[in-house]
């Protein structure tokens, strides 16, 4: 999961696509930074919160949550009012902090960036 240190987090990428992918299964987020392209999938999703999400979306950070710490906690709770897409036991729980627009809880089983 080092891949969004590389990434630096994705500070100050625009979300520009948000898709259901993998049949399903995964949730993609669509980024881009002036001439750059990532996209970044929380793959077998299995719970997600979506908020303010606009037509403008600058990505502050994406980090994943370590259990036991306060944030991770609201994060579980936050995730409580949300649907159970899959029976699938969850491995990870991602943030997705915004400077501007989207902000996004993912609860998934691994991650997958592709860059060009």
């Amino acid at each position: 999961m080092n891949e969004l240190k590389s990434f630096t987090y994705f500070h100050d990428w625009y979300i520009d696509i948000l898709a259901v992918t993998d049949d399903g299964d995964s949730l993609t987020l669509g980024l881009k930074l002036d001439d750059r392209r990532a996209t970044v999938t929380f793959v077998e999703t299995t719970r997600c919160v979506i908020e303010h999400y606009g037509l403008l979306n600058i990505v502050y950070d994406i980090k994943l949550l370590e259990p036991g710490t306060p944030r991770y906690d609201q994060a579980l709770n936050a995730l409580d009012g949300s649907d159970r897409f899959s029976d699938k036991e969850p491995k990870h729980l991602a943030l997705v902090a915004a400077t501007v627009g989207a902000e996004m809880i993912v609860e998934f089983g691994s991650l997958r960036i592709e860059s060009t």
